[in-house]
């Protein structure tokens, strides 16, 4: 981890209080092989759609990232360009349209953003967690995180091998969607991070 970038965050999108996206476009990949460090793009279909839960119908806001329990990022046309003016790469952007809950198009351009491969930043020595009891090469749970201090240091947005349902950004990342004012999105501290979401910048 280079001395001028130590800093990385964990995306938090889960909780904001806008509209929430539940299912992914017909004719999408199934959704466990998001989290496998696959390429998807050649397989998602064009013209894929996307709408507001029924289950949260007083959630109308259209934010830059999409809350949404499916585990994948979906956000704006304007990340992504954030995401190009720093430099991210290793990523896939999946473009898709968002309707409200009266099918009524609201977010002409936004994408499910993928990156592809998994980082092998994680100090499994230092750190605490529990396996996964399915796969003892993936980690269940998060008791303290520790990073290894060789992570690339324009490793922009990524995730780790053993937790690819979690997504990282870099300080340099992190810096640029604050002064973008993006909305949607909360930061966490990564290094030593307990599993939980109280520790908000």
């Amino acid at each position: 981890m280079s001395t001028d970038n130590r800093m990385f965050w964990i995306l938090d999108t889960i909780s904001n209080s806008g509209a929430v996206i539940e299912t992914l476009p017909t004719g999408t990949p199934s959704k466990w092989r998001f989290f496998k460090g696959q390429s998807l793009a050649s397989e998602f279909p064009m013209g894929g759609t996307v709408k507001f839960s029924r289950d949260f119908p007083n959630q109308r806001k259209l934010f830059d990232f999409m809350a949404n329990p499916l585990g994948v990022l979906i956000a704006s046309k304007k990340v992504r360009d954030i995401l190009d003016a720093v430099g991210v790469d290793g990523c896939e952007y999946m473009p898709i349209a968002v309707h409200d809950h009266k099918n009524k198009l609201v977010g002409p351009e936004y994408f499910i953003i993928h990156p592809v491969a998994g980082e092998d930043g994680i100090d499994l020595e230092k750190s605490v967690y529990d396996k996964d009891p399915f796969d003892e090469q993936l980690i269940q749970r998060v008791r303290k995180l520790v990073l290894k201090k060789d992570i690339a240091p324009k490793t922009r947005l990524f995730r780790f091998k053993q937790l690819m349902r979690h997504y990282l950004v870099d300080q340099t990342l992190a810096d640029a969607l604050k002064k973008g004012r993006v909305t949607g999105f909360r930061l966490l501290p990564a290094e030593g991070w307990d599993g939980s979401y109280t520790r908000l910048e």
